[in-house]
């Protein structure tokens, strides 16, 4: 029995897929489905159900699944041992992340690591924010990085950056020729908003409320890219974080505007799953990031 197999088998189940499973670990769908069946013939045991759909893991396969999930860890830090005299980190760390801070302030950070660390590889996923914590939870990756992180019994938080929010608007807007406004001024505008069970919107939302500001929803998004373009083809605005709007704002394509009267910030933090030993790569990653 190979280590490979063990990893393939874990992916796949904590993913529930085949294909999804297959490609984190860097292998076909097709020798991902062998392994995972010589496993189950060397074992004489059934570890999938696969007579549904998306299958699902036995008992057994269950069971098999978080013995696993132990041998790789106590691998992974053994080899962290062994590499530890090194002067510099190598290995892989998996990564998941919120789109909007994967894409624009994550991305840069990962490739100014790797280009210092030859030997040290971070494979990065972007997932949906309500999805963050459950891949942490369930293994599927060693950190995440999301915004409003809470901890909790099962999940440390490591404070990253918090980025300042403004008004967006586009080019043609009334607003655009303005350098800051108060957020009174908003009243009764056309307004793209964050889908209602986001944390971003219910902090805006309650900004607003203090403030008396009514505005009127012209549609809602659950992500960033999807709430920019449609200001490009409207004339509302919205409010998004600094970091999500630099290069638009470079080409033109949007505006930003700073609010005076309010101090609206979106917090972004790493997170991992408690009592889990990180190995020594994921460590100065989080490190250069802190850092950085």
């Amino acid at each position: 029995m190979k280590l490979e197999a063990l990893e393939v088998f874990c992916e796949v189940a904590r993913r529930r897929s085949f294909s999804r499973g297959a490609a984190a670990i860097g292998v076909s769908q097709s020798a991902a489905s062998q392994l995972i069946a010589h496993l189950e013939r060397e074992l004489d045991v059934r570890l999938m159900d696969r007579t549904r759909r998306p299958f699902v893991l036995t008992p057994v396969g269950e069971l098999y699944l978080k013995g696993c999930q132990e041998i790789l860890d106590q691998h992974r830090a053994l080899l962290e041992k062994i590499r530890r005299p090194q002067p510099t980190p190598s290995g892989s760390v998996r990564v998941v992340s919120i789109y909007s801070a994967g894409l624009h302030t994550l991305a840069p950070s990962i490739q100014r690591f790797m280009s210092l660390h030859s030997g040290a590889t971070v494979r990065l996923e972007y997932f949906h924010p309500s999805r963050v914590q459950a891949a942490i939870l369930n293994e599927e990756a060693d950190l995440g990085v999301t915004s409003y992180p809470a901890p909790n019994r099962q999940i440390e938080v490591i404070p990253w950056v918090e980025e300042e929010m403004v008004l967006v608007c586009p080019p043609g807007h009334p607003l655009a020729q303005r350098r800051s406004l108060a957020l009174r001024e908003l009243a009764g505008a056309s307004f793209v908003a964050f889908d209602r069970d986001l944390k971003i919107r219910r902090e805006i939302d309650r900004a607003m409320k203090q403030r008396h500001v009514a505005v009127r929803i012209a549609s809602e998004f659950d992500n960033i890219e999807t709430i920019k373009q449609a200001l490009e083809v409207s004339r509302a605005i919205t409010i998004l974080p600094t970091s999500s709007i630099e290069k638009d704002v470079q080409r033109g394509t949007l505006v930003k505007v700073k609010i005076d009267d309010v101090d609206l910030r979106r917090p972004v933090g790493i997170i991992h799953k408690k009592r889990k030993r990180l190995t020594r790569t994921a460590e100065q990653f989080i490190a250069s990031l802190v850092e950085s």
